[in-house]
């Protein structure tokens, strides 16, 4: 019976395949869908389902009843855990203060999880009542400025003593050091009232001078949206010229959230868009799959889950404002673990397909990847066994580049299980297979070897597509805040953290992340990356947690100087301290910087947060904007590199690269080019390569600085 009390197991667990076993009156492949999930949430089981915390609480203050009284200390601190993950603080610390009570003075190892457990019920009943129910644009940003202070305080006060209390008898505690400054800093003490023994210094919360001072829009255009893990792509869906959002949320009935920008201001056209009952997703990403003009949307569900029997949803665009769930025609329905997946032309055909990684664990069973080959008629044929692509691991990011600029694109794969992944694209044989080429160890691309998020950038701007991958650790015994600060603090961390891969032109990378100034846990997942500050470097942001509610720790950016290395400027205006997911970036507002729009809030029930819009101040650099259109090539371009050629103020030449893409594994960024040029005085030309085999290049000269240009291949 105990082993129902140990959440954690439960983070690979999944939900069981039964919506057949539900009747109803399927009209088309749309209805088909919607009841297809309203059934697995339906039948969802919480002791397979690790975000149905309420409903597993009830299991387990059945299963009290029957344990004797020597296992009882251990189980109903496992009960005030899962109370806390199912958003019911105030009934977690009644349940800890009479366990605590029980204990005598002392604090002990073997009495400290209890303790802990006490401060952060009441460090999230503070969350609760001020950063969820009386949430503002400064909430939960660190360093907290003083909109941010908590109004209510009853929650930080008590987490406080507890935490004192805790340190008294592990002085060394990071993590407990960590959560103590952040509560005395969402009072407004810090860091004078903070204990000097255990005060974090300020230092740590500075930025460089040449921060970019992002602030949250998302309060003041009421897309400030509450809820749990989920994905956002952006993109201009209903072609009017901005960029619109879409967003999906990790429970099982979350409605899907589309919104409409129109001149700087959002409207929810959710149900007006034939979205209604299409629920639940941990990601998504857009695509013109079908060469009309407008962009797809696919949803991602499932990861995580042991089971595999979320299926995922391809949401072909109408061209009106509605969407049409056509996974069924397309034959793309499967039911399989998943977060992540791609769009490329592998074929080079000039129609999108389709590679979409799962998650295969000792305990799931078998869930290959899939690769579908776009059959140019709204169709698809799953092709991953035909190119021995099918693998079997747990993957979590699936992303497509090209790495040798032949025009064709290469599959890059992180894993949480063993070897990246890397296949070059050789094209066909003499009987037409397509050939992909695993040089994974040639190329040496294979670490860290637990991954999460991963993408390709060309950071240092020599026209080849280098790689960054980025470390997760599952391990629960892992004290991830305490680890941050640490990394914070600049302790040089053991950990195989993150990986940035220069490409050397000849199909193998050097790892360069440490003389990059890139040695650093950061524990992320969701991510992004654009020139946030136009000078013509790729910088990035980092959305960070993990399933631990304890894992209260900043989201991340790292501006690029020059492409020689990094910089960390989180604490402009960043640094949200609630879990990063879906990440997407594009020009929001339409001033020529990038903006960024991400998904907050954590895997289980209750930990929820509100999404963010940060919005770019903008700054003296130029820029240059590129809506790009295949018409030999995918229609959207995908894969295309851009070279932009510049004169600086100083009469000097400089070429800026770029890709049309999404970004990142997890989330969907614009399919517009958005380029930072920095000082330069004017531009000399663009050129465009097209990303089909033997394509040739659009160039133009005579374009103007700071403004939008429409290419279409020819």
């Amino acid at each position: 019976m105990l082993k129902y009390l140990f959440p954690f197991i439960l983070l690979l667990a999944g939900c069981r395949e039964v919506w057949q076993s539900k009747p109803y009156a399927i009209k088309d492949g749309h209805e088909r869908m919607i009841a297809i999930l309203d059934s697995i949430a339906y039948y969802a089981d919480p002791l397979e389902c690790y975000n149905l915390n309420s409903k597993y609480v009830e299991i387990i203050r059945k299963e009290l009843k029957k344990l004797p009284n020597d296992e009882l200390p251990l189980a109903r601190t496992r009960f005030a855990e899962q109370l806390i993950y199912a958003g019911k603080p105030g009934q977690a610390i009644i349940e800890l203060t009479t366990l605590t009570h029980d204990q005598g003075d002392s604090i002990t190892e073997a009495n400290k999880e209890m303790y802990e457990f006490l401060a952060l019920a009441y460090l999230r009943l503070g969350e609760v009542n001020n950063c969820v129910e009386r949430h503002n644009a400064e909430s939960c940003i660190v360093p907290i400025q003083p909109d941010g202070y908590y109004t209510d305080m009853i929650g930080l006060k008590n987490a406080i003593k507890v935490y004192q209390r805790l340190l008294e008898s592990f002085p060394d505690d990071s993590q407990n050091r960590w959560l103590l400054n952040i509560a005395y800093m969402n009072q407004g003490q810090y860091p004078d009232s903070v204990p000097e023994a255990w005060r974090i210094d300020p230092r740590v919360f500075k930025s460089p001078t040449n921060s970019i001072k992002f602030t949250n829009q998302a309060v003041k255009l009421g897309i400030d949206l509450n809820g749990i893990s989920g994905g956002v792509c952006m993109d201009d869906f209903d072609n009017d010229g901005d960029l619109d959002l879409f967003i999906t949320r990790y429970g099982l009935r979350d409605q899907c959230r589309y919104f409409v920008n129109e001149k700087g201001k959002f409207k929810d056209r959710t149900d007006a868009a034939h979205l209604t009952g299409i629920v639940s997703g941990i990601n998504t990403i857009q695509a013109d799959y079908d060469n009309d003009g407008d962009p797809d949307i696919l949803i991602l569900r499932g990861g995580w889950l042991k089971g595999g029997t979320h299926p995922n949803s391809l949401l072909r665009n109408n061209g009106n404002n509605t969407f049409t769930d056509v996974t069924i025609e397309a034959g793309l329905l499967s039911f399989h673990p998943t977060q992540t997946a791609d769009w490329a032309d592998y074929d080079s055909d000039g129609w999108l397909d389709l590679y979409i990684a799962n998650e295969s664990h000792d305990s799931s069973g078998i869930h290959p990847n899939e690769l579908y080959r776009n059959n140019g008629n709204g169709t698809f044929t799953n092709m991953a066994q035909v190119v021995g692509l099918n693998l079997v691991g747990f993957y979590k990011a699936a992303v497509w580049g090209d790495i040798n600029n032949d025009r064709r694109p290469d599959l890059y794969l992180s894993s949480m299980s063993g070897d990246n992944k890397l296949f070059a694209n050789r094209g066909s044989d003499n009987n037409g297979k397509w050939i992909f080429e695993d040089i994974s160890a040639k190329a040496g691309v294979t670490h860290p070897q637990r991954s999460f998020p991963a993408w390709f950038f060309d950071y240092n701007n020599d026209g080849l597509e280098d790689i960054l991958t980025i470390g997760f650790d599952l391990d629960p015994t892992r004290r991830v805040a305490g680890e941050v600060l640490e990394d914070l603090l600049d302790s040089v961390t053991t950990d195989d953290c993150l990986r940035l891969y220069r490409n050397n032109g000849n199909e193998t990378f050097t790892d360069v992340h440490k003389a990059a100034g890139l040695h650093h846990i950061t524990y992320a997942m969701g991510h992004n990356f654009g020139d946030f500050d136009n000078d013509g470097w790729l910088d990035f942001y980092l959305g960070t947690g993990t399933p631990d509610l304890r894992a209260l720790i900043p989201n991340r950016m790292f501006r690029n100087v020059g492409g020689t290395h990094f910089e960390e400027i989180s604490m402009g205006g960043v640094a949200h301290l609630q879990k990063g997911h879906g990440v997407a970036t594009g020009d929001i507002d339409n001033d020529g910087d990038t903006d960024i729009y991400t998904v907050m809030g954590g895997a289980y029930e209750g930990d929820l947060a509100n999404n963010v819009y940060f919005q770019n101040p903008g700054n003296t650099n130029h820029w240059l904007q590129l809506d790009l259109r295949g018409r030999h090539s995918n229609r959207d371009a995908l894969g295309a590199k851009v070279a932009v050629t510049i004169v600086t103020t100083e009469g000097k030449k400089r070429t800026i690269w770029a890709t049309c893409g999404t970004g990142g594994s997890f989330g969907g960024g614009s399919r517009r080019v958005e380029m930072g040029l920095g000082n330069a005085a004017k531009i000399e030309k663009v050129a465009v390569f097209w990303p089909k085999m033997g394509a040739g290049k659009a160039e133009l000269k005579g374009v103007g600085l700071d403004t939008r240009v429409f290419i279409e291949e020819e």
